[in-house]
């Protein structure tokens, strides 16, 4: 069988930063995460691997300027951008905005050198 083009197999990842809301709690976002958002995005078409870091630091004397950052492996960018639209992700994505402040979300995609 011939070798892929290496183009052919990579897949993209997806990076995503976002604040919590003023009042909400880092327990309480890893409850809802835990139980319903890496269930359910993990499971959506196209997507590959989730993982969800709490940002516990900047690396310098700065504040992060992010709380939390999601970094997903999906089939493609186009594929990604097509998950908050599916009927099982509108539950998740309207949690999402009472826990999360979405005027902070920085989005960032690329694929491995």
């Amino acid at each position: 069988m011939p070798l892929q083009k290496k183009e052919e197999r990579m897949s993209t990842k997806v990076i995503i930063s976002y604040r919590l809301r003023e009042g909400r709690t880092r327990e309480e976002y890893y409850k809802w995460s835990r139980e319903l958002d890496q269930p359910v995005a993990s499971r959506q078409p196209g997507v590959l691997g989730y993982e969800i870091y709490d940002i516990t630091g900047s690396g310098t004397d700065e504040e992060p300027w992010c709380d939390i950052i999601e970094v997903i492996e999906a089939e493609s960018w186009e594929a990604w951008a097509k998950v908050n639209s599916y009927e099982e992700m509108h539950p998740v994505v309207e949690s999402w905005r009472k826990l999360c402040i979405p005027e902070s979300v920085r989005v960032i995609y690329g694929k491995a050198v």
